[in-house]
């Protein structure tokens, strides 16, 4: 887990779940009891704070529905307090039935709206401070006569502990009757929870009991606090609401075992709970690679981190340095205690080590290995110490003992149970399976370490590592399916909170060029995930009065005292929503209508890859798109086309599948299997689901009220020598999924910016070349056209764009790899 300090996965911090206010208007009584309370014309009906916690990570949602109630437009706000450290990372707007979703943006494109907005004296409103711990999101929209709204404001947090419990402080102030008023609690705790409790300081313990309901059993736990109409009211025949103050949700979780292990993905999260732990001392040997493939990035991440553990190492603590390449090299003969003498000729040795040869893990990790034992035999470090060995490689073992089942059984023999072993892989494309496996045995773990991420900062808390635990593998996963009841595969999220957290703290006291390089990192990394930061703003797009009005939020930034963060802005004239596609080679048309203008791309994989194209765990809806090649390579040997042959489009909440081939339509739902051909014109609705097939032309579906998917059958003349019928795919109404989109094309329905800057004569007389700055990234790019065949499937027209070379490299997260998978779905 990317984190300063394993101790900032010990402390939990409250989580607000915040609560609502809205306008300041008295409440005028009401002649029957049994009513809500009406201020204004504007009857808040419903509020519902909704939170889920799995493993200390809350995922909160506040949402509120009222009704105008009034023979006139009126306006309605909402009021969310929420903790300084959440991450806010969505919010919606419904008015009658029709959804806006919040977008993450780069925080200088939201200012310069709202400083816009300002000048001409349009409505604004503030994320102010509010307190020590808490900043209020305030937002304010006319309501039409008769009309209903909605809002969902949703954030993320990770909980600290306090005073010996986990406590979830939660802001109650709707200052009104509210005829469904409720706070809803999910844990799930995989250490098991021990103790749950809850309180309210603005209501009688008699009361709460009668409203409240608590239960806890081994790892779940449930808190519900429902006050009917009479018990929210402050006297019998008051319509005056006592919802107002604090009510606090209060945990612990069984301490018999100190660590507590949690994989997914290639994630995880390692958390220590034990009470009056001494500090032990540690035996640790970096067992680290240094081939030719670590040249760059993944030696400088690596030394990078290294030097930051020794800064965080204590004297009683032993170390050396184990290398490998095609060879074995060490720092020292022998363990060595970390004195301020030794750690000053560590840090020597580390910012020497250079790349070199190939990758003889089982070498490396064999010496590693001995020295530990020989230390504990001969007594060259502390009776009452631990041991833990640290590999950090980016690749498979090519020299040497290269077989993976021979290099886990001898490397299990040597360690004999006594010491874990800690597998660190740099990126994608190594053999991870076998470094977690290896890790698991050993009673370690295993992670990534990526490159968009401050390796220091995923490597430093190593350090205070103190308790070995065996992990049962089988065990852990059938906890991490059960846990999926809260809020699925959270750990990444997690990893990211904490990561851009951390970033963001280092960042305070960095100058220069290092300034510029973690915001960048922060920067990235808040707009894949999707989070509100002091560097991210989040902008919701909605019609009022026929114009169109944008409301910006964004968190104040660490030099900021009161920062203008939320505004409704009438001269802000949205785009219209332009087609996402892919087709062709297979190539990439990002439309971007902020500036008139398109990118795209290319991804070169093999025939037979399959590639993530959207994924929104909202929905529920997954794309995906299996490649296909040429019949034949042609007579010049050029790398053959590739196009897609089959997708693969799935509904989690339909529980429904498609797939897509050049010769027919297969369609999975709860009444079994539908096959039809591309030579059928026919239509298929059932609830939440329409689909139509135009005789070999295009298909149609679309879902629900939201996003429609367009799949356009590209034939090509039967005996033809090379190439072969292909599809193409283009996506509709792209706004309606959720910020939390992801994929090759995903990722680009959240608005983004770039600059084109250099124009100049190309190796293509036709096709300029120019400079592109995205997402903090200076591109080299080429001008040229591609074809939208979503509307004229036989000719399509022409689009110009300007294209990112070498698999959208700098322009998508992550590299192209990053969205191989292993199946359609």
């Amino acid at each position: 887990m990317a984190s300063a300090h394993w101790a900032s996965l010990l402390c939990i911090l409250l989580s607000g779940l915040a609560a609502l206010g809205f306008p300041r208007n008295p409440v005028r009584l009401l002649e029957k009891r049994s009513l809500p309370a009406v201020v204004n014309g504007i009857e808040i009906y419903s509020t519902k704070i909704n939170c889920k916690v799995t493993s200390r990570f809350a995922h909160n949602v506040v949402t509120t529905r009222a009704v105008n109630r009034a023979d006139t437009a009126k306006e309605v706000s909402f009021d969310v307090e929420l903790p300084k450290t959440a991450f806010i990372t969505n919010f919606t707007l419904t008015i009658d039935g029709v959804t806006y979703p919040g977008q993450i943006k780069e925080k200088e494109v939201a200012k310069k709206q709202y400083e816009k907005a300002v000048s001409q004296g349009k409505t604004a409103g503030l994320v102010k401070a509010s307190g020590r711990k808490l900043e209020k999101f305030t937002v304010s929209v006319n309501v039409a006569a008769g009309s209903k709204v909605t809002f969902e404001l949703t954030y993320e947090e990770l909980l600290k502990r306090h005073k010996g419990k986990y406590e979830m402080y939660i802001k109650v102030k709707p200052k009104q009757l509210v005829k469904h008023f409720e706070i809803d609690a999910h844990i799930f705790e995989p250490q098991g929870i021990s103790v749950l409790d809850a309180e309210a300081s603005f209501i009688t313990n008699d009361l709460l009991g009668s409203a409240l309901t608590k239960s806890f059993s081994g790892k779940k736990g449930h808190v519900s606090f429902k006050p009917s109409l009479d018990q929210q009211r402050t006297c019998p025949t008051c319509n005056d609401s006592l919802l107002d103050g604090d009510f606090t949700i209060t945990y612990d979780v069984n301490r018999e075992s100190p660590a507590n292990i949690q994989i997914v993905n290639g994630y995880f999260v390692h958390f220590f709970a034990p009470q009056g732990l001494p500090v032990v001392p540690k035996n640790i040997v970096f067992v680290i690679d240094v081939s030719g493939s670590m040249a760059g990035r993944k030696l400088e991440q690596t030394k990078d981190a290294l030097l930051k553990i020794l800064d965080d190492m204590r004297e009683e603590d032993y170390l050396n340095f184990i290398l490998f390449s095609s060879g074995v090299t060490i720092w020292k003969d022998h363990l060595v205690q970390a004195t301020p003498e030794n750690l000053q000729e560590a840090r020597k040795f580390v910012k020497s080590i250079r790349d070199q040869g190939m990758t003889n893990i089982n070498d490396g990790l064999l010496r590693g290995i001995s020295m530990l034992n020989t230390a504990w035999e001969e007594h060259q470090v502390p009776e009452r110490s631990t041991s833990i060995v640290i590999m950090l490689t980016d690749g498979d073992a090519n020299t040497g003992e290269s077989r993976p089942e021979k290099i886990q059984e001898n490397v299990r023999n040597a360690i004999g149970g006594r010491f874990p072993l800690y597998n660190l892989g740099f990126g994608h494309n190594l053999n991870y399976n076998f470094l977690e496996k290896m890790a698991l045995e050993n009673n370690g773990l295993a992670r990534r370490i990526y490159e968009d991420s401050d390796a220091n900062l995923q490597l430093q808390a190593l350090n205070d590592l103190t308790f070995t635990e065996e992990v049962d593998l089988k065990e852990t996963e059938a906890a991490l399916k059960e846990q999926e009841y809260i809020f699925g595969n959270f750990i990444e999220r997690l990893w990211a909170y904490l990561t851009i957290e951390q970033l963001l703290e280092k960042r305070k006291n960095a100058r220069g060029e290092e300034k510029d390089n973690l915001t960048a990192q922060a920067l990235n990394m808040s707009l894949k995930y999707h989070f509100v930061t002091p560097l991210t703003s989040m902008v919701v797009t909605k019609p009022e009065d026929n114009e169109e009005q944008t409301a910006i939020a964004d968190k104040p930034g660490e030099a900021t005292a009161v920062n203008p963060t939320l505004a409704f802005l009438n001269s802000y004239q949205p785009p219209q929503k332009p087609p996402y596609y892919v087709d062709g080679d297979p190539h990439f048309i990002i439309q971007v209508p902020e500036k008139d203008d398109a990118i795209c791309f290319n991804i070169d994989e093999e025939p037979g890859t399959v590639l993530r194209l959207i994924q929104d765990p909202v929905t529920g809806l997954t794309v995906n798109g299996q490649i296909i090649g040429d019949k034949q390579t042609s007579q010049d040997s050029s790398p053959g086309k590739t196009y897609f042959g089959k997708l693969g489009i799935a509904s989690t909440h339909l529980d429904l599948r498609i797939e897509v081939t050049t010769e027919k339509i297969s369609l999975w739902n709860e009444v079994g299997r539908s096959t039809f051909s591309w030579h059928d014109t026919v239509t298929v609705t059932q609830a939440g689901l329409s689909m139509t097939i135009n005789k070999k032309k295009n298909m149609v579906v679309s879902f629900g009220d939201g996003v429609t998917f367009v799949v356009v059958l590209h034939p090509v003349w039967k005996k033809h020598p090379l190439h072969q019928d292909f599809l193409g795919f283009y996506v509709v109404d792209s706004h309606r999924m959720s910020a939390w989109t992801h994929g090759l094309l995903g990722q680009f329905f959240h608005p983004f910016d770039f600059e084109v800057s250099d124009i100049h004569p190309g190796s293509d007389p036709t096709k300029p070349d120019a400079t592109m700055v995205v997402k903090n990234h200076r591109l080299r790019v080429t001008r040229g056209f591609q074809k939208d065949y979503m509307k004229d499937v036989s000719n399509g027209t022409q689009v110009a764009c300007w294209f990112v070379h070498n698999n959208g490299q700098g322009l998508i997260d992550g590299t192209h790899t990053d969205y191989v998978i292993s199946s359609l779905f």
